[in-house]
């Protein structure tokens, strides 16, 4: 492909979007996922604390988003890719688990 052919696939595919903007929305995606994990990691240590137990839906909602994260890495992203597959495949076995948990199968 020449400089042309790939500048106007790009432009294509952002749609009016300038690089910028679609690395404000990246990064501002990634900012929210730190902070939901966060505020999980709270909820999960106050459970723990108070012996309450954990609550399997909130936890496999969490555990599927970042099974899907990794796994859309390892299609999209050649660098370490052998990693993101082994990461979603674990985040996908710790999804079933919980789902499985709610559910009373476990």
């Amino acid at each position: 492909m020449e400089k042309e052919e790939i500048l106007e696939e790009s432009r294509k595919e952002n749609k009016k979007k300038d690089a910028y903007e679609i690395e404000v929305e990246n990064n501002g995606c990634k900012i929210a996922a730190l902070a939901m994990l966060i505020l999980i990691s709270v909820y999960f240590i106050y459970e723990i604390v108070t012996g309450k137990g954990i609550n399997p839906a909130l936890y496999s909602a969490i555990a599927i988003c970042e099974a899907a994260l990794y796994g859309y890495k390892a299609i999209k992203l050649e660098k370490h890719r052998g990693l993101s597959i082994l990461t979603s495949v674990i985040w996908s076995i710790l999804t079933i688990m919980l789902v499985l948990q709610y559910f009373k199968v476990l």
